[in-house]
């Protein structure tokens, strides 16, 4: 049997794996249509189009080799909170590739169809 966070999970491999091949548009698809993106140091971004200019960004800013893990999924009702790490690698000053790390938080909802999408999404790195 198929669990929610198995769901979830299922869809954060499908983030990364677009974030990983540069394709936005894919990131975007994953979210609810009233969705809220909350970048680290940025300002609330509402709607699909604005999150995959955001994710556009990123993968325009050459940030690389993507990966995230969910910790935690709370389940209630149709609505799920997920707690996960990530992390990634950027240019970095000297001409190497630095070695992000960070957490995030999301709000999932479930959509008649039993898909999953994100709804609200914030990240940040560790120092």
């Amino acid at each position: 049997m198929t669990t929610v966070r198995d769901r979830i999970e299922a869809t954060i491999k499908s983030l990364v794996e677009s974030l990983n091949v540069g394709d936005a548009a894919g990131v975007a698809a994953l979210y609810t249509d009233d969705a809220a993106l909350l970048p680290p140091e940025s300002r609330r971004i509402d709607g699909r189009e604005g999150i995959q200019s955001i994710w556009q960004g990123l993968i325009d800013a050459d940030i690389r080799d993507v990966a995230m893990t969910t910790l935690e999924v709370d389940v209630f009702g149709d609505v799920a909170n997920e707690v996960g790490i990530l992390s990634a690698t950027a240019p970095g000053e000297d001409g190497n590739r630095a070695q992000l790390s960070g957490k995030y938080v999301a709000v999932w909802k479930c959509g008649g169809d039993d898909t999953w999408r994100l709804h609200r999404d914030i990240w940040n790195f560790d120092a």
